[in-house]
């Protein structure tokens, strides 16, 4: 990784294989903002999503295009990373969130997950493409808008429960 460049965090794995063509239309548009950011392209299981990802890194051939499979080391991922691309499943919008990275949602399923995109949206924190936007647009008036990011991080942080544990245990001892 270059510590000068900034990165973008890109899920777009999953198990099940949702929203395949759209996933890779995404992580394409983003490539073509590499100049500026390098990408961390995570397929989780999912071998096909994998090779997917891995024939676009082939056709564009840039070093800051990293495909990951499956990976234990988000946490790290995300303290170096300054938006994340992501399905809004609770526990990457909560790290995301904790994190203070602007979310960029794609491929919600049905039911908790749209509204994990609504909540997200709704608050600032996020910014859901969905089906019949044009992806490209979309990514490029996020990416070129620096003023945005930067007030979808803050109110990432505010949205953030640092201390949901620690709060949690001290009503319980009450």
């Amino acid at each position: 990784m270059k510590p000068n460049k900034k990165l973008i965090l890109f899920f777009g794995g999953g198990e099940f294989g949702l929203g395949k063509e759209s996933t890779v239309q995404v992580l394409k548009s983003l490539c073509g903002h590499i100049s500026k950011y390098q990408i961390v392209a995570v397929s989780g299981r999912n071998k096909k999503m994998h090779s997917e990802f891995l024939k676009l890194a082939e056709e564009i051939e840039n070093e800051d295009l990293h495909v990951l499979e499956y990976t234990n080391q988000v946490p790290e991922l995300m303290s170096m990373a300054s938006m994340v691309v992501t399905k809004p499943g609770g526990l990457t919008s909560s790290e995301s969130l904790a994190a203070g990275l602007p979310i960029i949602i794609i491929n919600p399923i049905p039911g908790q997950e749209e509204e994990n995109a609504e909540f997200l949206e709704k608050n600032g924190a996020g910014y859901w493409i969905r089906k019949d936007d044009d992806i490209q647009a979309a990514i490029d008036s996020l990416i070129l808008n620096e003023d945005r990011l930067k007030s979808m991080s803050d109110c990432a942080n505010k949205l953030a429960k640092r201390n949901s544990s620690k709060d949690i245990c001290e009503i319980i001892m009450k």
